[in-house]
């Protein structure tokens, strides 16, 4: 490998996150201050690069457009044999082409963008061929079909280690999750308690610490791009869905509980430098106080003084969140 390829497989390295300007700095000792510099020809690839990225994708994107009102015009045509195909048949397609063009062209989108094109008319697929085989009323059916294209993108990533895969196959398995937990539990109750409810923020709580734990393994590898949205997705579906317990319930130990996993929030986010987590659980600080002070102080010391006190309460809450992120985050 030459110097020009070994430059331009620095710089795609640091535009894909797999390693960062800070970290090439502290290797080459060189100031943190002092960027980076890059000669005008790899500036033009990278900025072609990109160019071609949105090109890539807007494409893609119209493509699926286009299946979808081609399909809806000629769908009352169709016999129950050529829905499936055009839709779970032509994923398949996508999905073969895309690991054919990613064996043959890693370093460009084309392979990308196929898969792409596949993991959207996966889904629809699937549910198009459940319900032409009259099986949408067999929730152990479904969760079988989902929990196959989970176990298929899961090999996909495995095979092609490619972030997009990647995000398919968390997808999948968070579907069917929920669709086996469905199937599971149904409409049961115990005694005159409906409990389902329970059960479903019981798993999305787990799953959120699932992602937050996916966080861990993905920084600095070649899935680091999913680092942020991994982050907000787990930080808002445990904080969201322990709310939910706290609406549910007129226990004063349970919104005090809540008022733990908010600390245990902001904890979180200074051990793991995350802006995300901290500004996630800022919010749901907020909204657990309102639901707190609109609960047990808007009658006693009437609406108007309660708003004044809560703006006062905000205020600090803002400029604390702003001194943790300064003092233990960002730097």
């Amino acid at each position: 490998m030459d110097k020009q390829e070994l430059l331009q497989e620095l710089t795609e390295k640091i535009a894909n996150g797999v390693i960062t300007q800070q970290e090439v700095s502290d290797m080459l000792h060189i100031s943190s201050e002092i960027p980076i510099k890059t000669n005008t020809k790899q500036n033009r690839v990278l900025s072609h690069l990109s160019v071609s990225s949105i090109l890539y994708t807007l494409g893609g994107i119209i493509v699926i457009i286009g299946i979808v009102i081609f399909v809806n015009r000629i769908w009352a045509d169709l016999f129950s044999f050529g829905r499936v195909f055009i839709t779970l048949g032509m994923s398949f397609i996508f999905a073969l082409f895309g690991s054919l063009l990613l064996n043959s062209k890693p370093k460009e989108m084309i392979g990308v963008i196929f898969h792409f094109i596949g993991g959207v008319l996966m889904a629809i697929g699937v549910a198009v061929s459940i319900f032409e085989l009259n099986l949408d009323d067999n929730f152990w059916v479904i969760t079988s079909a989902y929990m196959g294209v989970a176990i298929f993108y899961s090999l996909l990533t495995i095979t092609h280690k490619h972030v997009l895969l990647t995000f398919f196959s968390i997808l999948y398995s968070t579907v069917t999750v929920y669709l086996l937990i469905n199937a599971i539990v149904g409409d049961r109750y115990i005694g005159a308690y409906y409990w389902i409810d329970d059960i479903y923020q019981v798993v999305t709580i787990v799953l959120g610490i699932i992602y937050l734990l996916l966080v861990l393994q993905f920084r600095k590898t070649w899935n680091n791009p999913l680092v942020g949205v991994l982050t907000l997705v787990g930080s808002a579906a445990i904080l969201w869905a322990s709310f939910t317990q706290v609406l549910d319930s007129s226990s004063l130990l349970v919104e005090l509980l809540y008022f733990g996993i908010l600390t245990a929030g902001v904890v979180l986010s200074v051990r793991m430098k995350s802006r995300i987590i901290l500004v996630i659980t800022t919010i749901f600080l907020i909204v657990h106080v309102s639901y707190i002070t609109s609960k047990y102080f808007a009658n006693s010391l009437g609406w108007p003084i309660s708003l004044v006190l809560l703006g006062f309460v905000f205020i600090g809450l803002g400029y604390g969140s702003v001194q943790i992120n300064k003092k233990y985050i960002t730097n």
